[in-house]
C-alpha cells in the first residue's frame, strides 16, 4: 500500500465558498470535480513528480456539517503504488491546500 496522510476538519464557512477557493488555487493541477449527492464536492487533484517522490494524487471531499459549517475531508497519497516512504511530501500537500483555503476562517480539526 502507498504511503498517505489523511486529516478531517470542521470549518465555519459555506460548502460552496470553499469550493470555489480550490478551484482557483493556482499551485496544484485539479485532475477532477464530482458532486456527492448530498450536497458536497469531491475534488481530485494531483502533485507532480519531484526529487522526494513520483506524485501524489489527492482527494478533498467538503460537505456540509450544518447550514453554516463544512466538514473537509483530505487525503494525499502516493500516486506510485509501490511507494512506502513519503519522506512527509503527502502531510506537506495537505498543508500546501489547506493553509490558503482555510485562511481567515474558523478551523476546527476532527477526530
Amino acid at each position: 500500500m502507498a504511503a498517505q496522510a489523511y486529516d478531517r476538519y470542521l470549518v465555519n464557512a459555506q460548502v460552496m465558498f470553499l469550493a470555489e477557493r480550490l478551484r482557483y488555487m493556482q499551485n496544484i493541477k485539479h485532475t477532477g470535480e464530482y458532486p456527492d449527492g448530498c450536497g458536497g464536492v469531491f475534488f481530485e487533484l494531483h502533485e507532480g513528480v519531484s526529487l522526494a517522490s513520483w506524485g501524489e494524487d489527492i482527494k478533498v471531499h467538503i460537505f456540509p456539517y450544518n447550514d453554516m459549517q463544512t466538514v473537509v475531508e483530505i487525503l494525499s497519497k502516493c500516486a506510485l503504488p509501490t511507494q512506502i516512504i513519503d519522506w512527509g511530501k503527502n502531510s506537506q500537500n495537505i498543508q500546501g491546500i489547506l493553509t490558503p483555503l482555510f485562511y481567515g476562517l474558523a478551523v476546527q480539526k476532527m477526530m
